[in-house]
């Protein structure tokens, strides 16, 4: 069984993109509601998973921006968070993968209906993970 560990940071609104990190990492969208007065997000729904080798760039330039803003509804706004990681790109995949999987966002197409990977176990720490359970074993393909 892999096994692995990522420490989720967040949750950051729509304009602060233009601050995250030039590292890898795994992600999540949401759609929610800003409370400015108390400062904090109404998360509504996880929409969204998705893995990068820069997190900065990902989301200053993602190719499914359009189709995150086409879920808000009156009054929301998109929120991230997000893991650096100093995994492979396959090993990105892999937790991605299972996340997916398991939560079924909304707007994920990919690895909804199979993990094609061995047996993973994913662990989330941190504090801003809503809606992600906070540990996923993934039954694989342990011949791979």
């Amino acid at each position: 069984m892999k096994n692995f560990t990522i420490n989720v940071q967040g949750y950051y609104l729509d304009e602060s993109r233009k601050n995250f990190p030039l590292a890898s990492g795994i992600y999540f969208v949401y759609r929610g509601i800003h409370d400015k007065e108390r400062k904090r997000a109404i998360l509504n729904e996880l929409i969204y998973i998705g893995e990068t080798d820069n997190l900065f760039q990902r989301h200053n330039e993602h190719d499914r921006r359009q189709d995150f803003l086409n879920t808000l509804g009156e009054g929301e706004v998109l929120f991230y968070c997000y893991a650096k990681t100093n995994c492979t790109e396959k090993e990105r995949k892999q937790i991605e993968s299972a996340l997916i999987y398991t939560i079924l966002p909304s707007l994920n197409k990919k690895s909804t209906t199979s993990f094609d990977y061995p047996t993973t176990e994913v662990k989330v720490e941190g504090d801003r993970h809503a809606f992600v359970p906070s540990s996923i074993i993934m039954k694989g393909n342990d011949t791979m």
